[in-house]
């Protein structure tokens, strides 16, 4: 007992006094991230950064277990700090120390940042002045507000994106449908360790990240929504993920407020909780610039555009026409700009929502339903019209996984499908005009570019939950 007493004092003492990082004098105590670190954002000189101070080192074990799906009907007053899952957060202070080598020697502080309440006790730190195609290692720290107790701080890495101008190979995946009410594995999806196993560049999460108005409990006020973020991202395999891979997140409807919304819908069942509400919880829940619509590039070889599909939208009922519209006429605009001024190998859209389809007839809220008909042709013609060779959407929000074809103008379409395979369903069937192929189960969709002299591919993989390939669709041209 004399010997393993001794050898956490020394451990403790390595902590408290390595680099001179803290006073040595301070009480140092088990790490207080239990929501981990996401980092996202990420260009060739820059990234964002985000951290939480959390009560306690883990999410809750031992409280009430609140999963199925919510009752609309039933009105309740809940704390969740006293549910299953809850990561109540606590005032603090954190910093960052970041740089090229991973025993962080010469590496770079943002200094101390103080959180509190208003912003669920987060803070996103953005770094610039970055090595571009470089892997960066970063310590993040907390401690309680005077600083009088420190705790044990989270390491992680990630890579800057290679210069506009050079070529590099790339590999990301896209996910969707995070439902908590169909996770897979105690330790959270499955999807996340196989992810985790192709070690891609990056994330995209389409939306529906987490579910306000089906996931039990109901969302009706801003805490209940803070708590379905905490009790997806305290998993240990979405943790261990983030602190490996950067991200870039994208909302829909179920993680902004509720089906199939647009801004000045209210649902008496949400209670006191607003569309407003919703965009400022997800300001505080993922690092993010300050657009919701932007692109970034991947060198040479590849260029991401992600879009905001629930800030700008017509009212789906409106009746469809020129005037109606998902993205709004600015980010349109910007869309069709960036998209024409592109000089990369291969330019994918990652939408929200589909926009080749097909979808079922009882839904009215995107691209491949007759609600946006007008909006929908209008750009599926512009691609065919612009974009002949080199574009490619990947979507989420479908419970079901497709590589579709557009009949009339030959825009290609991926559907990542849900995170589980116990949140499959809803599919129309298979429709062979539209389909290359058609599968009704869970997974996620990776996307990798390479070169080979003069030679580009690019190519799109389906996964089932444990990473193994269900199709793949690959195309080539020529560059310079």
């Amino acid at each position: 007992m004399r010997r393993m007493n001794f050898a956490r004092r020394k451990i403790s003492a390595g902590i408290a006094c390595l680099g001179l990082l803290f006073s040595c004098t301070s009480t140092i105590e088990e790490s207080r991230q239990a929501t981990g670190v996401k980092v996202g954002e990420v260009t060739d000189t820059s990234a964002i950064v985000w951290m939480r101070v959390t009560e306690k080192a883990q999410r809750r074990a031992d409280g009430i277990v609140r999963r199925g799906r919510a009752d609309k009907t039933k009105r309740e007053e809940l704390n969740p700090a006293d549910l299953e899952g809850s990561v109540p957060g606590a005032p603090g202070r954190v910093r960052l120390r970041y740089g090229m080598k991973e025993d962080l020697s010469g590496a770079r502080d943002t200094g101390w940042h103080e959180v509190d309440a208003g912003t669920d006790f987060t803070h996103d730190f953005r770094l610039s002045g970055l090595r571009p195609g470089t892997v960066y290692y970063y310590s993040a720290e907390t401690s309680n507000p005077s600083g009088s107790v420190i705790h044990q701080p989270v390491q992680g890495r990630f890579k800057t994106a290679p210069p506009a101008d050079e070529y590099a190979d790339v590999r990301f995946t896209v996910i969707t449908g995070q439902a908590y009410r169909d996770v897979d594995h105690a330790d959270g999806f499955t999807i996340y360790e196989s992810m985790a196993k192709l070690e891609p560049e990056f994330i995209v999460p389409t939306g529906d990240t987490v579910y306000y108005d089906s996931d039990d409990p109901l969302v009706t006020t801003l805490e209940l929504a803070r708590y379905h973020w905490q009790r997806m991202y305290s998993y240990p395999r979405h943790i261990a993920l983030h602190l490996k891979v950067s991200g870039y997140w994208e909302k829909d409807d179920h993680d902004v407020y509720a089906n199939d919304c647009w801004p000045t819908l209210v649902r008496e069942f949400m209670g006191s909780f607003t569309f407003q509400d919703g965009l400022r919880v997800y300001a505080e829940q993922v690092p993010m610039g300050e657009k919701p619509y932007r692109t970034f590039r991947w060198g040479k070889g590849l260029q991401v555009w992600l879009v905001e599909g629930r800030d700008y939208r017509s009212p789906n009922p409106m009746e469809d026409g020129p005037e109606k519209s998902i993205w709004g006429e600015e980010q349109k605009q910007w869309l069709k700009d960036t998209l024409l001024a592109s000089d990369v190998d291969w330019k994918v859209l990652v939408s929200p929502t589909p926009i080749v389809g097909p979808d079922r007839t009882s839904k009215h809220d995107n691209h491949s339903n007759d609600a946006f008909t007008y909006e929908g042709n209008e750009f599926r013609k512009w691609v065919q019209e612009n974009l002949p060779d080199n574009f490619f959407i990947a979507c989420g929000d479908r419970h079901w996984q497709y590589h579709s074809v557009h009949p009339e103008t030959g825009v290609n379409e991926f559907s990542c499908g849900p995170a589980s395979d116990e949140h499959a369903g809803g599919t129309p069937g298979e429709d062979r005009g539209y389909h290359k192929f058609h599968r009704l189960e869970g997974g996620f969709l990776s996307v990798s570019t390479k070169r080979s002299g003069d030679e580009s591919l690019i190519t799109f993989r389906l996964h089932a939950v444990d990473g193994s390939v269900v199709y793949e669709f690959g195309k080539s041209r020529q560059v310079k």
